[in-house]
């Protein structure tokens, strides 16, 4: 269902739901995939979850975990406090 937000930009929420889309997608490639190769026995599933953290905590990745958690502690931060979340958004306004 659409929410007030998402139906007064449109183009947002459709470029937005593709992007979600392509993410979900994706996801259900990268299982298949995995499944394929642990039934066949080409890798174990601990061979698997080794390297994802392997992978995760490559420089390439790292970065991008490390904005997702500080992100989400930033809008935690601001759920808990409303009151410094105005102050945010208005010194954010004022300053451009």
């Amino acid at each position: 269902m659409i929410t007030e937000k998402q139906l007064s930009d449109l183009e947002s929420s459709e470029r937005e739901l593709r992007d979600r889309k392509m993410m979900l997608d994706t996801a259900v490639d990268v299982q298949a995939i995995l499944r394929l190769l642990v039934d066949k026995g080409v890798v174990t599933r601990e061979e698997v979850t080794y390297m994802r953290e392997e992978v995760r905590e490559s420089p390439k990745y790292q970065k991008a975990y490390i904005y997702l958690e500080q992100t989400a502690a930033e809008i935690q931060k601001y759920k808990a406090d409303p009151v410094e979340r105005l102050r945010e958004m208005m010194r954010r306004k004022t300053n451009g």
